[in-house]
Parts: C-alpha cells; structure tokens; sequence
C-alpha cells in the first residue's frame, strides 16, 4: 500500500504506529511529514510535537494525500511550504 509507494518514491523515513510511538517519545528525524487520510486520526495523539514544529500534516499543503509518492516527489523537487497572515506578511522557511 501506501507504505511501499512511498519508499519506492524515495521517501527517507517511512512508518505508521511505530514512528507515531517514536515521535511520542521525542525522536524526530524528518523535516517533512506526508500522511495519507487514513493516518490523520492516529496523528492526533502527536498533533501537539508536530504542531509547533509545523511537520502537522494539512490537505491545503498537499501533505495529507492518497497518492504518497506524488507528494514524496514534489517535496524532492523543491516545493517549499508558506503561510500568508492577514495583514500581508508572509512565513517561509
């Protein structure tokens, strides 16, 4: 499934239940975070690590997705993540 597209897409750090039990104990080795709609209700539990971080997974950001490997290969290519706020400034990491 979903975990095999993903390391043949390349993807450095791939898991589910045992990253999740990982990340609890406070082990992050990824900048990035793709999850597919299935995983998001078990990423609740670690939603207040990834958070502050911003490695929450969000549809708007393309990173909560059915098709992990697309998601894999745009995060390589270079896509970069930005958020914009009211008033016109702009967060880019």
């Amino acid at each position: 499934g979903a975990i095999k597209a993903a390391q043949e897409a390349g993807a450095d750090l791939v898991g589910s239940d045992d990253l999740i039990a990982s990340v609890q104990k406070g082990i992050l080795e990824f900048d990035r975070c793709i999850a597919t709609p299935d995983m998001m209700p078990k990423l609740g539990k670690i939603a207040r690590v990834l958070g502050p971080r911003g490695l929450m997974p969000n549809p708007k950001l393309g990173t909560v997705t059915t098709d992990v490997a697309d998601g894999i290969q745009a995060l390589k290519a270079g896509q970069i993540q930005y958020r914009t706020e009211k008033k016109g400034i702009v967060h880019a990491p």
